[in-house]
């Protein structure tokens, strides 16, 4: 009698386990792909001009258009960004899912909407490694300024400007203008990339790439994630460096723990 209790309590157990795995894998398919949060980090320096106060800086990044990312959620991107009411914006790669073949409907869609996000101080961005003549040409029509190709600087009511730079950019920008003490951000795709110019006079650096590993279960999602930052925020020597966990899914349209994410940066003017 004892031993059918025990063998119905561990029936009991595995059902629900069963239920519990087949309910947590449903989430990961049709709700952690959907809906997109916004995480907002703020940022204290001494080096922006007081009219900068208060500034505030949009990143979104991995769209990978055409996997868990349709019309829909472009369209909800879009508006969510459009309510922060960014002065800048920055998109960090992987436009254009590397499994679907873009329409020249979907094109102009991609176009038409992505212009409309608003920003006054400018739109930027940089490649990721999915990301061809195609992606770019849509973000360049959509006014969106390409720091691989030239460094920007930024001015707001005030002489001293924010510098927008790209990893194509960094080193010539640096070796004509080794003295002054604007503040930096450096956009880059791959969180590797930081190694190579983490002993520049960089203040902020904002990657994408590693979707925070697409389940963010602990000690899983480090295994996910290949390279040294597996952290959505860390120091690197001197720098504040973000990883953005991106909007949409790359190889799996999985999503654990993990909504689709935009980060809102807010610029502080702190005493020196």
């Amino acid at each position: 009698m004892k031993k059918e209790k025990t063998k119905k309590r561990k029936l009991r157990g595995q059902i629900k386990l069963l239920i519990l795995i087949i309910l947590i894998i449903l989430y990961s398919f049709f709700i952690g792909t959907k809906g997109i949060f916004i995480k907002e980090y703020k940022i204290n320096t001494t080096k922006i001009d007081k009219q900068m106060h208060g500034l505030k800086i949009v990143q979104f990044s991995d769209l990978h258009y055409g996997s868990s990312v349709n019309e829909k959620m472009i369209k909800e991107l879009v508006r969510k960004i459009n309510e922060t009411k960014p002065d800048i914006v920055i998109f960090t790669g992987d436009l254009i899912d590397e499994r679907h073949k873009l329409t020249d409907n979907e094109k102009n869609f991609l176009i038409k909407n992505l212009k409309n996000i608003n920003a006054e101080l400018g739109k930027y961005y940089v490649n990721g490694e999915e990301d061809f003549e195609e992606a770019s040409l849509i973000l360049n029509l959509s006014e969106f300024i390409n720091l691989d190709s030239n460094e920007q600087l930024v001015y707001l009511k005030s002489s001293i400007p924010i510098v927008l730079l790209g990893k194509d950019t960094i080193k010539n920008y640096f070796e004509l203008n080794k003295e002054n003490k604007f503040f930096k951000i450096l956009a880059i795709h791959n969180p590797k990339d930081i190694n190579s110019y983490k002993d520049y006079d960089i203040d902020v650096a904002l990657s994408g790439h590693t979707h925070n590993g697409a389940i963010n279960i602990p000690k899983l999602k480090d295994i996910l994630i290949s390279g040294d930052y597996k952290k959505t925020y860390q120091k690197v020597n001197k720098i504040k460096f973000y990883i953005n966990p991106g909007i949409g899914t790359s190889k799996i349209n999985v999503r654990l723990f993990n909504h689709p994410t935009i980060y809102l940066y807010r610029l502080d003017k702190a005493s020196k």
